[in-house]
């Protein structure tokens, strides 16, 4: 998604917002910042296309962003978590940014539609992730994007690989789309379920935690969409597809690590656990430790053995993984 800023308060945002794409990207200057905000994003069509708008996204019981009680937590913490929603829908947005693209390549590669189909829900589930976002994150915002713009800006979205070959080059097409797979949706999407499941779980706020299990229930099916469509595209690889999309393993390694670690190494938290529960106040925020901890149990318990059974090589990947500066 988005590359973000070096500010230490932002770097637990990647967790939940699929942090490879953040350190893959281009470089930060490559990014065209621009004035809008989640207001923007929200702004209205016509009537006509909002009633198709709502349709397509209102299902699971849309919350009730007006019945978001404002009084009962201190502005401040409303503030740094405004700040978090609304990097989210960047990030959701990004997502809608990045699946359209692989449509376009698979589209041109041909595939069948029973790959396509289930790839147009992704897209229609990540403009509704990016809404259910920058709707929280004005609902629970104490002062309003203009009290701080840079929280709200709307960066235009940067994809994190190179443009898609050309259409008559069908096997280094597939290719291609074989490596967005592997980092959106196998990748990206399986470390974001863990996180979005303890974000529900330490979250006290009725409106922010129902915000936060829809989303929660779509990054099961994008990560099972991220390793059937894997499965589906391998066998058509020749051996420099294969060796391309284990160098892309090893550098989404060393991306995901860099963006979602915040800054902990592995042996760092080797042997600890975490408590997730209900506590303090809490609009879906977790503490910097929490996301290490997640990332690197999911990365061995889950990543791991499923990028095995595929046939790549994941210790290699992270043995030669690019390390955080």
């Amino acid at each position: 998604m988005s590359t973000g800023s070096q500010d230490p308060s932002d770097r637990p945002l990647a967790g939940p917002s699929r942090p490879a794409v953040a350190a893959l990207a281009r470089p930060a200057a490559l990014v065209e910042l621009t004035s809008a905000t989640c207001e923007r994003l929200l702004a209205p069509a016509t009537p006509r296309l909002a009633r198709v708008h709502r349709q397509q996204i209102d299902r699971d019981g849309w919350p009730d962003f007006a019945a978001f009680d404002p009084h009962r937590y201190d502005p401040g913490l409303r503030r740094d978590a405004a700040r978090h929603w609304a990097r989210r829908a960047v990030a959701e947005h990004g997502s809608v940014h990045q699946f359209s693209a692989l449509t376009h390549a698979l589209c041109e590669a041909r595939v069948g539609l029973e790959l396509l189909g289930p790839l147009a829900r992704l897209i229609t589930d990540e403009v509704r992730h990016a809404e259910l976002c920058a709707r929280m994150a004005l609902a629970i915002d104490p002062e309003g994007p203009g009290a701080s713009p840079g929280a709200f800006a709307w960066p235009v979205p940067v994809a994190p690989w190179p443009d898609a070959p050309p259409a008559a080059e069908r096997e280094r097409l597939l290719a291609w789309s074989a490596g967005v797979i592997l980092v959106a949706c196998c990748l990206g999407e399986t470390l974001s379920r863990p996180f979005y499941d303890a974000l529900a779980l330490v979250c006290t706020d009725p409106t922010a935690e129902a915000v936060l299990r829809q989303i929660q229930r779509d990054e099961h099916l994008h990560a099972a969409f991220g390793w059937d469509a894997l499965a589906l595209l391998l066998p058509a690889l020749d051996a420099g597809g294969r060796a391309s999309l284990q160098d892309t393993l090893r550098r989404a390694f060393g991306g995901f690590e860099t963006t979602t670690a915040c800054g902990l190494t592995i042996d760092q938290v080797a042997g600890t656990s975490i408590d997730l529960e209900r506590g303090p106040p809490n609009l879906g925020t977790l503490e910097e430790h929490h996301y290490a901890v997640i990332f690197f149990a999911t990365i061995e318990q889950e990543v791991f053995p499923a990028l095995a059974a595929l046939g790549l090589d994941p210790a290699a990947a992270w043995a030669t993984r690019p390390r955080p500066a």
